[in-house]
């Protein structure tokens, strides 16, 4: 491989400096929503909670769950799964990228049938709340810092499973925070995953590289059930013969 296409490729993975500024209003990224109903989708044949590690003002929880219920209408399975949302709601407890301490402070957001989990992560990431999720089917992680991240990958070891699908909000961008602690717990853990998808997104907002939303997949021993359509044969085909 020639010095010139491994820049290049390097520069498609995880953008280059500047690269936000030369392609604002010029590129459509996979918003947000659409990267979290499609993991939802994704993880519908694996067992288990979803987790969201950095919550704010609950808009990415309130995607999760509304897509989980779209999901439960034609797929009972999904009806067992239960989302737990997890902040201090407190904002940043350091700075980070040009972000001050406190950053992201905000009243607990009013979020039906959600089980909201308030605290920083050392102090409410607890043995007892472990036991009361068990297995986990998908988990958000969007706290930003380093360590936050080192601490909810650490407390979500025990009940990840095969199948599992990690969703990283951040995963490369000025301050590859959440790729660096994915690293060093892959190393650590020897939990294996593969890459499922890697978006480009819009940059955080703190420079001019763009970001990149990562998902990854644990693999495990047990073969994953492929899911049925999320809409009955039927009803597909009498919906698609209307045009």
């Amino acid at each position: 491989m020639t010095i010139e296409v491994a820049t290049t490729r390097q520069e498609w993975f995880a953008g280059r400096p500047g690269d936000w500024a030369a392609w604002r209003s010029k590129v459509t990224f996979a918003s947000r929503a659409q990267v979290l109903e499609l993991a939802v989708q994704i993880a519908r044949p694996v067992p288990g909670n979803i987790v969201e590690f950095g919550v704010w003002k609950g808009a990415s929880t309130r995607v999760i769950r509304d897509e989980l219920l779209r999901c439960s209408r034609w797929d009972r399975a999904q009806r067992r799964k239960r989302i737990y949302a997890c902040d201090s709601f407190e904002g940043l407890p350091t700075g980070y990228e040009n972000i001050a301490k406190g950053t992201f402070a905000t009243p607990v957001p009013r979020l039906h049938g959600i089980r909201i989990v308030k605290g920083f992560f050392e102090d409410s990431l607890t043995p007892a709340l472990a036991t009361e999720v068990g297995q986990v089917s998908l988990a958000h992680f969007d706290a930003d810092l380093y360590s936050a991240t080192v601490c909810a990958l650490e407390w979500i070891t025990p009940l990840l499973h095969a199948g599992s699908l990690l969703l990283f909000d951040e995963f490369v961008g000025e301050d590859a925070a959440e790729e660096r602690a994915f690293l060093e717990w892959t190393e650590r853990t020897g939990t294996e995953t593969a890459l499922i998808a890697l978006f480009g997104r819009e940059s955080s907002g703190h420079g001019g590289l763009t970001d990149r939303r990562a998902l990854f997949q644990v693999i495990g021993d047990k073969q994953i059930q492929e899911p049925p359509p999320l809409f009955p044969k039927r009803l597909r085909r009498r919906l698609t013969s209307r045009w």
